[in-house]
């Protein structure tokens, strides 16, 4: 341009590049990809359906998050039921029971910088023939944020903790339910 200022954007080709691996990730994890390794049950495994998650705190759409995470858990150690392999031999019911975002570091002024995000998913898994109970837990899964420094920054980072944390509550009662089979 001339007489004027070419502004250039640091980063845009990082970012595309960043952008063109979720991508790729999206696309493998949509075509079946699985690594390989001990990812699917032991033999004699049953398959196991998730019934819809209730939520029975203050936050919005958390179950959706925490359903999200634990059927993506599930299918990683092949143990979700799926149309093709008949009906499930156990029935996953439960609900969040609790969210909670708290200050664990503050700066000089008082005012919250570092906080932790728990939620708690009180979880049974019954047998679909007798309704058998098989466990009963409630499960914890937490993440940690800083706060950014507007208000849009700060609430980004608070739902990617609350994304971990779901991750964090399927990843420990997957653990379990392989335990209890």
């Amino acid at each position: 341009m001339a007489g004027g200022v070419q502004i250039r954007r640091r980063g845009a080709g990082r970012a595309r590049s960043m952008g063109l691996g979720l991508v790729v990730a999206c696309l493998l994890a949509a075509c079946g990809y699985q690594p390989l390794g001990e990812t699917g049950p032991p033999a004699g495994r049953r398959a196991l359906v998730v019934q819809a998650i209730t939520n029975e705190t203050l936050r919005p759409g958390i179950q959706g998050i925490v359903s999200a995470a634990l059927l993506r858990q599930l299918r990683l150690h092949g143990i979700a039921s799926g149309a093709e392999s008949g009906p499930p031999d156990l029935v996953l019911s439960g609900g969040i029971t609790g969210y909670l975002n708290e200050a664990i570091a503050f700066d000089r002024q008082d005012i919250g910088r570092r906080f932790r995000v728990r939620v708690t998913m009180s979880a049974t898994v019954a047998r679909r023939s007798d309704g058998s109970i098989r466990l009963t837990e409630a499960i914890v899964g937490e993440a940690f944020y800083t706060a950014g420094a507007g208000a849009v920054t700060t609430q980004n980072a608070e739902d990617e903790a609350l994304r971990r944390a779901a991750q964090d509550v399927a990843s420990k009662l997957v653990a379990r339910v392989l335990e209890e089979w």
